[in-house]
């Protein structure tokens, strides 16, 4: 099976959240910010899409999250009561978590999205 690929003739916007955990408590972590998290980024108006991965490496456990929005004004949906959409929002048990409290994400242009298209 082989997928469309095309430059976009405007790029997306891809918000990149980082994080890590103890080994031990990577499958709690994942459950918890999925479903404190990913779901919700998922119900903004304005997101586009998200994808979620988790690296398991030596004693612990990274997490990324990659939300896809129009433009960095698109993002502000992220942030409707909390401002900077390029500050990490942290889920109230991230420091119970996290071995490290991110302030921000990266922000990333897009240039080929063909994820799920197929010719």
């Amino acid at each position: 099976m082989a997928v469309e690929c095309k430059l976009l003739a405007t790029p997306l916007i891809g918000r990149v959240w980082q994080g890590r955990t103890p080994i031990a408590r990577a499958d709690e972590y994942l459950r918890y910010s999925f479903e404190h998290g990913i779901q919700e980024i998922a119900k903004k108006p304005e997101c586009l899409g998200v994808q979620y991965f988790r690296k398991l490496n030596g004693d612990t456990a990274e997490f990324r999250t990659v939300s896809y929005w129009q433009s960095i004004e698109h993002m502000h949906a992220m942030h409707a009561q909390r401002g900077d959409p390029l500050r990490v929002a942290p889920l109230a048990r991230d420091p119970e978590f996290l071995l490290e409290l991110p302030e921000f994400v990266d922000i990333v242009e897009v240039h080929v999205n063909s994820f799920g298209t197929q010719k």
